[in-house]
Protein backbone atom coordinates (compact mmCIF):
# COMPACT_ATOMS: atom_id res chain seq x y z
CA UNK A 1 0.00 0.00 0.00
CA UNK A 2 1.21 3.39 -0.95
CA UNK A 3 0.53 6.85 0.58
CA UNK A 4 0.33 9.89 -0.97
CA UNK A 5 0.71 13.29 1.13
CA UNK A 6 -0.73 16.60 0.35
CA UNK A 7 -1.85 19.72 1.94
CA UNK A 8 -5.23 20.07 -0.25
CA UNK A 9 -7.42 18.20 -2.91
CA UNK A 10 -9.38 19.82 -5.37
CA UNK A 11 -11.65 19.01 -8.28
CA UNK A 12 -10.70 20.57 -11.83
CA UNK A 13 -13.34 23.73 -13.19
CA UNK A 14 -14.36 21.47 -15.98
CA UNK A 15 -15.51 19.10 -13.48
CA UNK A 16 -16.97 21.88 -11.66
CA UNK A 17 -14.89 21.52 -9.01
CA UNK A 18 -16.44 18.40 -7.85
CA UNK A 19 -14.13 15.04 -7.12
CA UNK A 20 -15.70 11.90 -7.70
CA UNK A 21 -15.11 8.63 -5.98
CA UNK A 22 -15.57 5.78 -8.05
CA UNK A 23 -18.89 3.46 -7.80
CA UNK A 24 -17.71 0.20 -5.34
CA UNK A 25 -14.74 2.57 -3.61
CA UNK A 26 -14.64 4.85 -0.57
CA UNK A 27 -13.08 7.30 1.51
CA UNK A 28 -12.22 6.09 4.59
CA UNK A 29 -10.03 7.19 7.62
CA UNK A 30 -9.98 7.35 11.56
CA UNK A 31 -12.83 7.87 13.51
CA UNK A 32 -14.35 11.83 12.84
CA UNK A 33 -11.78 12.53 10.54
CA UNK A 34 -13.75 12.74 7.72
CA UNK A 35 -16.36 14.99 8.47
CA UNK A 36 -19.58 15.66 5.93
CA UNK A 37 -21.58 18.84 6.10
CA UNK A 38 -24.74 17.55 8.31
CA UNK A 39 -22.80 15.18 9.66
CA UNK A 40 -23.42 14.05 13.04
CA UNK A 41 -19.77 14.80 15.34
CA UNK A 42 -21.46 14.03 19.10
CA UNK A 43 -24.37 14.11 20.86
CA UNK A 44 -24.69 14.60 24.67
CA UNK A 45 -27.67 14.12 26.97
CA UNK A 46 -29.23 14.18 29.91
CA UNK A 47 -32.61 13.70 32.34
CA UNK A 48 -34.50 14.15 34.93
CA UNK A 49 -36.88 12.75 36.43
CA UNK A 50 -37.64 14.26 40.14
CA UNK A 51 -39.79 16.38 40.38
CA UNK A 52 -38.66 20.76 40.47
CA UNK A 53 -40.99 23.60 40.80
CA UNK A 54 -40.77 27.01 41.39
CA UNK A 55 -43.09 30.22 42.11
CA UNK A 56 -40.71 32.93 40.67
CA UNK A 57 -42.26 34.73 37.65
CA UNK A 58 -38.51 34.70 36.04
CA UNK A 59 -36.48 32.05 34.44
CA UNK A 60 -35.38 29.83 36.82
CA UNK A 61 -32.72 26.90 36.33
CA UNK A 62 -33.93 23.23 36.54
CA UNK A 63 -31.12 20.45 37.17
CA UNK A 64 -31.80 19.68 33.35
CA UNK A 65 -28.84 20.72 31.43
CA UNK A 66 -26.43 19.87 29.00
CA UNK A 67 -22.51 20.95 28.26
CA UNK A 68 -20.91 20.23 25.22
CA UNK A 69 -17.60 21.80 23.77
CA UNK A 70 -18.54 22.12 19.86
CA UNK A 71 -15.27 20.54 17.76
CA UNK A 72 -15.69 23.00 15.01
CA UNK A 73 -16.84 26.76 15.83
CA UNK A 74 -18.96 26.60 11.94
CA UNK A 75 -20.55 23.83 13.55
CA UNK A 76 -24.45 24.45 14.10
CA UNK A 77 -25.96 22.67 17.60
CA UNK A 78 -29.31 21.22 17.18
CA UNK A 79 -31.71 21.28 20.66
CA UNK A 80 -34.23 18.47 21.26
CA UNK A 81 -36.31 19.14 24.86
CA UNK A 82 -38.96 16.97 26.19
CA UNK A 83 -40.45 19.06 29.04
CA UNK A 84 -43.10 17.90 31.15
CA UNK A 85 -44.23 21.20 32.63
CA UNK A 86 -47.34 21.35 35.17
CA UNK A 87 -49.34 23.87 36.78
CA UNK A 88 -51.34 22.64 39.60
CA UNK A 89 -53.24 26.34 40.51
CA UNK A 90 -56.43 28.24 39.02
CA UNK A 91 -55.45 31.02 37.40
CA UNK A 92 -52.28 29.63 37.14
CA UNK A 93 -49.57 29.36 34.52
CA UNK A 94 -46.05 27.43 33.69
CA UNK A 95 -43.46 28.58 31.21
CA UNK A 96 -40.56 27.06 29.80
CA UNK A 97 -37.13 27.85 27.91
CA UNK A 98 -33.45 27.23 27.04
CA UNK A 99 -31.30 28.99 27.51
CA UNK A 100 -26.95 29.06 26.46
CA UNK A 101 -25.04 30.85 28.75
CA UNK A 102 -27.56 33.99 29.84
CA UNK A 103 -28.59 34.10 26.31
CA UNK A 104 -32.37 33.45 25.93
CA UNK A 105 -33.12 30.95 22.78
CA UNK A 106 -36.69 31.31 22.27
CA UNK A 107 -37.49 34.72 20.59
CA UNK A 108 -41.65 34.94 22.31
CA UNK A 109 -42.17 36.09 25.50
CA UNK A 110 -43.15 32.93 26.98
CA UNK A 111 -40.28 30.98 25.79
CA UNK A 112 -40.77 27.29 23.97
CA UNK A 113 -44.08 26.34 25.77
CA UNK A 114 -46.68 27.76 28.10
CA UNK A 115 -49.73 26.45 30.00
CA UNK A 116 -52.69 28.84 31.63
CA UNK A 117 -55.17 27.28 33.60
CA UNK A 118 -58.11 29.80 34.46
CA UNK A 119 -59.86 26.98 36.42
CA UNK A 120 -59.75 23.36 37.49
CA UNK A 121 -55.87 23.30 37.95
CA UNK A 122 -53.70 20.33 37.85
CA UNK A 123 -52.97 20.47 33.90
CA UNK A 124 -49.79 18.38 32.52
CA UNK A 125 -48.47 19.01 28.98
CA UNK A 126 -45.43 17.07 27.61
CA UNK A 127 -43.60 20.64 25.67
CA UNK A 128 -41.48 19.28 22.55
CA UNK A 129 -38.62 21.67 22.08
CA UNK A 130 -36.34 22.15 19.21
CA UNK A 131 -34.30 25.08 18.09
CA UNK A 132 -30.59 24.89 15.63
CA UNK A 133 -28.40 26.91 17.80
CA UNK A 134 -25.64 28.88 16.27
CA UNK A 135 -22.93 29.32 18.90
CA UNK A 136 -20.08 30.22 16.60
CA UNK A 137 -17.31 28.40 19.46
CA UNK A 138 -15.00 25.45 20.04
CA UNK A 139 -15.50 26.62 24.07
CA UNK A 140 -17.60 24.46 26.74
CA UNK A 141 -21.10 25.76 25.99
CA UNK A 142 -24.32 24.29 28.28
CA UNK A 143 -27.53 24.71 27.51
CA UNK A 144 -30.12 24.72 30.88
CA UNK A 145 -33.86 24.67 30.83
CA UNK A 146 -35.68 26.74 32.81
CA UNK A 147 -38.94 27.47 34.08
CA UNK A 148 -41.22 30.11 35.31
CA UNK A 149 -45.05 30.87 36.51
CA UNK A 150 -45.37 33.27 33.62
CA UNK A 151 -43.17 35.71 32.91
CA UNK A 152 -43.80 39.28 34.44
CA UNK A 153 -46.53 37.54 36.56
CA UNK A 154 -46.92 35.53 39.30
CA UNK A 155 -49.32 33.00 38.47
CA UNK A 156 -49.27 30.26 41.27
CA UNK A 157 -46.40 27.20 41.05
CA UNK A 158 -45.31 26.01 38.40
CA UNK A 159 -43.23 22.18 37.97
CA UNK A 160 -41.23 19.82 35.80
CA UNK A 161 -41.54 16.37 35.95
CA UNK A 162 -44.14 15.76 38.07
CA UNK A 163 -44.64 12.17 39.34
CA UNK A 164 -41.46 10.78 37.81
CA UNK A 165 -42.42 11.72 33.95
CA UNK A 166 -39.04 12.43 32.89
CA UNK A 167 -38.06 15.88 31.01
CA UNK A 168 -35.19 15.26 28.65
CA UNK A 169 -32.97 17.24 26.89
CA UNK A 170 -30.36 16.15 23.78
CA UNK A 171 -28.15 18.68 21.88
CA UNK A 172 -26.33 17.63 19.19
CA UNK A 173 -23.09 19.17 16.94
CA UNK A 174 -23.82 19.75 13.13
CA UNK A 175 -21.19 19.53 10.44
CA UNK A 176 -21.65 22.90 8.11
Amino acid sequence: MSSLTVQNIQGSASSSNTINVASGHKISGAAGSIIAPGQVIQTVYSQITSSETTTSNSYVDTGLHVTITPKYSSSKILIRASVCLYQPNNAGAASVTVKRGSTNLSSASYGFGYIYIASGGGHVNQTPIEFLDSPSTTSATTYRVQISTGVGVNLGTAYISVNGTPSTITVMEIAQ
